[in-house]
């Protein structure tokens, strides 16, 4: 007896008790789900939705498919910088600045009226 003729089991298709709960699902061809980058970008542009753009949005980024970090402060960069060299990374690129700046579009205006205690 081969294994063949013990496993019968086909992976190309769905039981119907297993598809039955899976209302929508959707396979996408060209976005590997071992690739959780590709997985990260498409669930960030579905929470932007609906966008006016959303047909231009690019597979990838300005950073590609390289981890990114971010350090919100002087001590996030510290640490980011030991454990880069713990592991052994020394090669980085600086993408962007320290200073952090809000946006145009960013409110600056509280909509809350003042009180008191709690002045405007």
């Amino acid at each position: 007896m081969k294994i063949k003729d013990i496993i019968t089991e086909e992976h190309s298709k769905f039981r119907p008790d297993q598809i039955g709960p899976m209302p929508g699902m959707r396979r996408y061809d060209n976005l590997d789900n071992s690739n959780p980058y590709h997985m990260w970008r498409f669930i960030v542009a579905a929470a932007g939705q609906p966008a006016d753009k959303a047909d231009s949005l690019a597979k990838e980024g300005p950073t590609g498919q390289k981890m990114v970090t971010l350090a919100y402060s002087k001590a996030d960069a510290e640490i980011l910088a030991a454990t880069a060299k713990a592991m052994g990374e020394t090669d980085s690129t600086e993408m962007s600045s320290q200073e952090s700046t809000e946006p145009e579009t960013t409110n600056k205006v509280s909509p809350v009226k003042g009180f008191k205690g709690y002045p405007r």
